[in-house]
């Protein structure tokens, strides 16, 4: 699979996955909101198609989960890549 965000790195689904948490876990968004509910937001780089999710945890352990919501949320993107983009992996 090739990494949908720069194009840089072909691999394994697993290690694009580590790639993707590596260099490019600023494209998932993790932030509490007014409501003090936690979410994470992100979107396709190829479509667009995008997700904004709350979050079980308390706002107060962010910094703590920040690195396994990005695990999960790149998980889930590239789920959506191999349904959607099937022609990008290679």
């Amino acid at each position: 699979m090739t990494c949908p965000h720069c194009k840089k790195f072909s691999g394994h689904r697993m290690d694009l996955h580590a790639h993707l948490i590596d260099e490019h876990a600023e494209e998932v968004a993790v932030y509490v909101e007014d409501d003090g509910v936690m979410y994470f937001e992100m979107s396709c780089p190829l479509c667009n198609d995008s997700v904004k999710q709350p979050l079980k945890k308390r706002a107060s352990v962010l910094d703590e989960y920040r690195r396994e919501i990005r695990l999960v949320a790149f998980d889930l993107l590239l789920y959506h890549l191999m349904e959607k983009h099937p022609e990008e992996e290679d």
